[in-house]
């Protein structure tokens, strides 16, 4: 008796993704990291 086996071609786990550099943050998400950062620090102390 033979085996039939069926081929099942691996894809990449980057497909349909960007690749390469991310876009630099936006001025709006720059403020929000300092301010949480700024909270996260003042609750710390």
């Amino acid at each position: 008796m033979h085996q039939l086996t069926i081929y099942q071609p691996i894809e990449p786990s980057n497909k349909n993704k960007f690749v390469g550099q991310k876009l630099p943050l936006k001025l709006k998400q720059i403020w929000a990291i300092r301010i949480r950062l700024e909270l996260f620090h003042k609750k710390k102390i």
